[in-house]
């Protein structure tokens, strides 16, 4: 199922709120004011003032701008964001290369917009921004201004140290760029997936409450409807010759007679769309493999000896569904259904004759995102992970394996609790 394209988008491309860009600016100048004033009047070290003071005065501009032309609610995203987290960072060179660039212990502070990029923007971006602070970390090696020190001249650090501090800085910028946009695009992947998850799951569930709400109006209808037609029969033997009314008593009792056919249709289709709230689980993984018909392939249900009844739940449904239905694409010349119960659990294996699963694959199975290229079949696993999520709902355990005699296989535990419905209805 489909995530509609705007939520995907949201998830792509969250961007940020140009409230919370604008809050965390304004912590940085205050702490770059801040911090000036403490070393420049406090310690009495040597400052170029005027300098700083424009440096400064440009992220305050900036940010009144900001806050200005942009909405309370409005967003910065893409290209937007690129830009004013560029800016972040060449004020925050330009600040470090008049105060002594490298040896300046404040000179860290270049890590923080990469670090957001990270969190908020693709790969590419990130890249980009990177790159930029790789460029400002050179510079700051061969060109910053000297360390002001306190009366007189600061200490001349070895070309070694100097090497070391700007390695130091961009593995640092590299390691914790590229972890951070690892996380949040992981997670990004899987708050899709489950959206996707609940939308598959509302969509199920209404479906089998629409079920049961035609169910109960036929039923409801049949009362008064069956009223009608025997009125309309009296009518029509008292008065259908009637050469004024005939004609019209007729085409009312006709009318009723077609209205109680719909009503009786409605019934029978809601009952065969959900009889039991309850069911054995050989009766629900015939209602599956009938469920994926028609298949390219048979689908074959082996349910020997007794087995519990389970709660016919959506996401019990769903979730084999998925399976099978994933079986079937993949299939040489058939999917098989295996169910079998012990004291303690409930078994389901579902098996396939085709390729099998990707070998460098089968650990990651169960994730939201396993990439168009990397999945062998064009599929991006969304659908494994949803009957993943689905299933596991339900206190079951999957496990993703391959046969030795070629296809897939996927088995499915339960502890019997978990699963067996405590009452038949």
């Amino acid at each position: 199922m489909e995530i509609p394209s705007i939520a995907a988008a949201a998830f792509d491309r969250p961007g940020v709120k140009v409230r919370t860009l604008a809050f965390l600016r304004w912590i940085a100048v205050g702490g770059q004011f801040a911090t000036l004033i403490v070393v420049g009047l406090g310690l009495g070290y040597p400052l170029p003032w005027p300098s700083l003071i424009a440096a400064l005065a440009a992220s305050a501009v900036l940010n009144i701008g900001l806050v200005t032309l942009y909405g309370r609610h409005a967003r910065l995203q893409g290209m937007d964001l690129v830009l004013h987290l560029a800016f972040d960072l060449v004020q925050a060179g330009v600040m470090l290369f008049l105060t002594g660039g490298l040896a300046n212990p404040f000179a860290v502070l270049l890590i923080m917009p990469v670090t957001i990029a990270a969190t908020l923007l693709p790969a590419r971006a990130m890249a980009v921004l990177g790159g930029l602070a790789a460029l400002i970390l050179a510079a700051l090696w061969v060109w910053a201004r000297p360390l002001p020190w306190e009366g007189g001249t600061p200490p001349d650090f070895p070309m070694m140290y100097r090497i070391g501090v700007a390695t130091s800085m961009a593995l640092a910028i590299g390691f914790l760029g590229i972890y951070l946009w690892l996380v949040s695009a992981q997670a990004r992947d899987r708050a899709r997936a489950l959206v996707a998850t609940e939308a598959a799951l509302t969509r199920e569930a209404k479906m089998s409450a629409l079920g049961s709400l035609a169910a109960a109006a036929a039923h409801e209808l049949g009362g008064p409807l069956g009223t009608i037609t025997l009125i309309a029969r009296s009518l029509s033997d008292a008065l259908g010759d009637d050469p004024e009314f005939g004609d019209d008593i007729r085409l009312l009792e006709s009318e009723a007679a077609r209205s109680r056919g719909i009503l009786v249709r409605i019934a029978r289709r809601a009952e065969a769309e959900d009889p039991f709230a309850t069911l054995g689980l050989d009766v629900l993984l015939h209602e599956v493999a009938r469920n994926a018909e028609p298949a390219r392939v048979p689908i074959r249900v082996h349910a020997p000896g007794a087995l519990p009844h389970v709660k016919r739940s959506p996401e019990l449904l769903h979730g084999l569904a998925n399976l099978v239905g994933n079986a079937v694409r993949h299939a040489g010349s058939a999917v098989e259904l295996h169910a079998t119960a012990s004291g303690s659990d409930v078994h389901i294996i579902v098996l396939d004759d085709g390729p099998g699963f990707p070998a460098e694959l089968l650990p990651r199975f169960g994730e939201p995102d396993l990439g168009p290229s990397k999945s062998g079949s064009g599929g991006t696993g969304l659908g494994i992970f949803i009957a993943t999520t689905l299933l596991e709902r339900t206190g079951g355990r999957l496990a993703f394996t391959n046969r030795r005699d070629g296809g897939a296989q996927v088995d499915v535990r339960w502890p019997r609790p978990h699963i067996e419905a405590t009452g038949q209805e």
